[in-house]
């Protein structure tokens, strides 16, 4: 009976315990994105998100920053009618500038 017992005090242990997050434990990457000025779309914000999910609203010359998993990723913006997008690969531990532009235009930046 003592076994019996055991058997069960070590299945309930092992089905308590908590798994560890599948996550990666390496640095994230830093990724900054910059709208380029123009006076065509001033008024409307460009929506900008990776891989599905809205992470910045920017208008002209303004950027913003997120930290993204290393790997591969899918950058988007609208602008007004203007939709792009582009598939794109960070390393962790690393820093990204990327300038986004009308005309579909979402390139690596030199200043980074």
């Amino acid at each position: 009976m003592k076994a019996v017992w055991g058997l069960l005090a070590v299945w309930l242990l092992t089905a308590c315990a908590t798994a560890e997050d599948p996550k990666s434990k390496e640095p994230s990457a830093q990724v900054t994105v910059y709208r380029e000025p123009s006076t065509r779309d001033s008024l409307f914000p460009m929506l900008f998100s990776v891989d599905g999910r809205l992470l910045l609203r920017l208008y002209p010359d303004e950027e913003g920053s997120a930290e993204l998993p290393a790997g591969e990723h899918r950058f988007e913006y609208e602008l007004g009618l203007y939709n792009c997008s582009a598939n794109v690969r960070v390393e962790s531990g690393k820093t990204y500038r990327y300038r986004l532009a009308q005309g579909c235009v979402i390139a690596p930046d030199d200043e980074a």
